[in-house]
């Protein structure tokens, strides 16, 4: 056997299965990046922080399975808020008078009063208009806005598996 058949049978040798690592899209990666945080940092309003972590792990992955579903929406990021909403309230109490809030407006009020983001900071995350977020903020009743303030973290109604 010369060098270069050596070579070449080495290149065409199966690959260890377990030094396999399946490729994300880079558009998945970015919105990641962008969005891991403000996803974090909701969470960990509504849960205690490492249920929280756990938590967006498994939401940041049941994103990347369904990725082709969530860019195909008219609106990716309000699609995958749409998700990490829907899981965080599965196992967070809200407190009973934010029970009748609007589900934009009591993200855009937790996002925009409690943890300070900005109008554009806050739209970017949940997948909306900057102006909507400001709407929202602004015509909420003033005892919701001094709710949000207040939120703390509680003990999930059930364990995430």
């Amino acid at each position: 056997m010369t060098a270069q058949t050596s070579r070449r049978l080495a290149r065409s040798a199966p690959c260890d299965p377990a030094r396999l690592t399946p490729a994300l899209p880079p558009a998945y990666e970015a919105f990641c990046a962008l969005n891991r945080e403000g996803y974090l940092d909701y969470a960990r309003v509504h849960l205690p922080s490492a249920q929280a972590h756990q938590l967006v792990r498994s939401v940041l992955g049941e994103l990347a399975v369904g990725w082709t579903g969530i860019v195909s929406h008219p609106s990716p990021p309000a699609r995958a808020w749409e998700l990490m909403r829907s899981r965080v309230h599965t196992v967070a109490r809200i407190p009973p008078v934010l029970e009748t809030c609007p589900a934009q407006q009591y993200d855009a009020l937790v996002l925009n009063c409690r943890l300070g983001y900005s109008s554009m900071a806050a739209a970017s995350v949940i997948g909306l208009d900057a102006s909507k977020v400001r709407y929202l903020v602004l015509s909420a009743p003033s005892e919701r806005r001094r709710a949000v303030r207040h939120l703390q973290p509680r003990s999930a109604v059930c364990q995430l598996t």
